[in-house]
């Protein structure tokens, strides 16, 4: 790929200050573009369903599911294991992940094997990264596990909340989905206009209480001011 990018401020956004660097749709594309296979369709699927790399590269086609169930929108990769209990999950396909996913079939039992039929190394996957790193001149902050984190940052600032972004990235702790997390104003207002879409915050009449309470009410109270 030509041209020197490190002018280029779509390659440096991402970069955030004592957080992980986040990948802009711009710098998505041009990395796409130099990564060589497996570490594109990887990258794909890293970049669609916030998998951990050691996760996707373990992934064997029985856990594979193309066509939704029935009643469900998108098929579902099943993760039977990972860093905690909370790793084990099933994983929605989107689109682009399915389309990937459908021309990777080739009779192997892994989705991802090497040239020996065996899952590659995360070092091996690490190398490729690099490499393509380097081409683009994009910090070393960029690493593998960069892909999975611009995936659940991804998330935070649609709006996912945390509880669902633990659930999607298998985290053992809300205290580490938590900080995908950011609401902005525009976020909080748009809560409250759901509360009262649902009718919990719906007008209610002043309360009018019958005369004789009302005077009953009256005098007691001047009893006790009295």
């Amino acid at each position: 790929m030509e041209g020197d990018f490190s002018s280029s401020k779509d390659l440096v956004v991402g970069w955030r200050a004592n957080r992980d660097f986040v990948l802009t749709r711009r710098n998505e594309l041009l990395y796409l573009a130099v990564c060589p296979q497996p570490l594109y369709d990887l990258a794909v699927l890293v970049l669609e369903t916030g998998l951990r790399i050691g996760e996707a590269l373990s992934l064997d086609w029985p856990d594979v599911s193309l066509e939704p169930l029935p009643g469900a929108r998108f098929g579902y990769l099943r993760i039977r294991s990972g860093k905690s209990k909370k790793a084990r999950r099933n994983m929605p396909l989107t689109d682009r992940a399915a389309s990937m996913l459908r021309a990777r079939q080739n009779g192997t039992a892994l989705v991802f094997p090497n040239d020996d039929g065996h899952p590659y190394l995360v070092t091996s996957i690490d190398h490729l990264h690099a490499k393509a790193r380097k081409a683009l001149k994009l910090p070393k902050d960029f690493v593998v596990h960069s892909l999975r984190h611009t995936m659940l940052t991804r998330l935070g600032e649609s709006g996912v909340d945390a509880f669902t972004i633990m659930r999607i990235a298998g985290h053992s702790s809300i205290t580490v989905s938590q900080r995908y997390v950011h609401p902005s104003p525009e976020a909080v207002e748009r809560a409250f206009e759901r509360l009262q879409l649902s009718g919990a915050s719906a007008e209610v009449e002043p309360r009018v209480l019958p005369p004789a309470t009302v005077s009953a009410t009256v005098g007691e109270a001047a009893s006790v001011t009295d």
